[in-house]
């Protein structure tokens, strides 16, 4: 039985020496497909063809950016210093938001309802490629458990990095990652008309983004039934080792 256990955590160990040393970060990846996606993007919308659009977006984000880490470039919160993304100990629900960006009349009322809900689990973050005195009255709208952060480009010296995030993909943007940073997919905000009633908008955005809570949701279930797993087994070979000490005695 020890050897086994000895075998699994090795393994355990190998995959996680293994995947440190295969970690992509996001700009990485998104620079090295980029010309080709926008090649191909760009032909979609010139011919109309939304769906072909849709597809090439879930493709780029399905074979080459899920599984690669957020960089861990400096943002600001509103008040205090500048911090990294490694700082941020939980799964992260980012939505990357500029200030010309006119939010449907039910998507902040959702994000905070969800943030006010699951923040002990999660950390809520908008983050606004934007000057401070901007994002300063746009912060105004959302619940104090969501963590309100920008970036001015003008100030920053991650600006090539900066570039990967605002303008590769555009804004609004969600990004889903576990506590490491890696990331758990790519999406795009829920969009409806702009005569649909504050309920219909409202339902319309929580739906959506209950769905990307479930994702982050269920993978930390992921780690913790993992962690438990290595605890039983652990467990398990304390009792062995204590029932071959006391045939020994006898």
């Amino acid at each position: 039985m020890r050897n086994i256990l000895i075998v699994f955590i090795l393994l355990l160990g190998f995959n996680f020496i293994s995947a440190q040393e295969r970690q992509i970060d996001f700009s990485t990846a998104i620079a090295i497909h980029l010309k080709k996606y926008n090649k191909r993007i760009n032909k979609a919308y010139r011919e109309k063809d939304h769906e072909r659009g849709t597809f090439l977006f879930d493709s780029l984000v399905d074979n080459h950016l899920k599984g690669t880490y957020i960089d861990n470039f400096k943002i600001k919160p509103l008040k205090g210093r500048a911090i990294e993304f490694s700082e941020f100990e939980k799964p992260m629900f980012l939505i990357t938001m500029s200030s010309w960006y006119a939010p449907a009349i039910g998507e902040i009322p959702a994000l905070n309802d969800l943030a006010d809900k699951f923040h002990d689990l999660i950390d809520f973050v908008v983050l606004y490629f934007d000057r401070k005195d901007k994002v300063k009255e746009k912060s105004r709208d959302y619940s104090h458990h969501v963590q309100i952060m920008y970036v001015d480009e003008s100030t920053n010296r991650d600006s090539h990095i900066i570039n990967s995030y605002k303008h590769a993909l555009g804004v609004p943007l969600t990004y889903l990652t576990n506590a490491d940073k890696r990331i758990l997919d790519i999406r795009k905000l829920a969009t409806h008309h702009s005569s649909e009633t504050l309920s219909n908008s409202y339902t319309i955005y929580y739906n959506a983004f209950s769905k990307n809570v479930s994702l982050l949701v269920a993978d930390l279930d992921a780690v913790k039934e993992n962690t438990q797993q290595i605890d039983i087994y652990q467990q398990k070979e304390i009792y062995d080792e204590e029932d071959l000490d006391e045939e020994g005695n006898d």
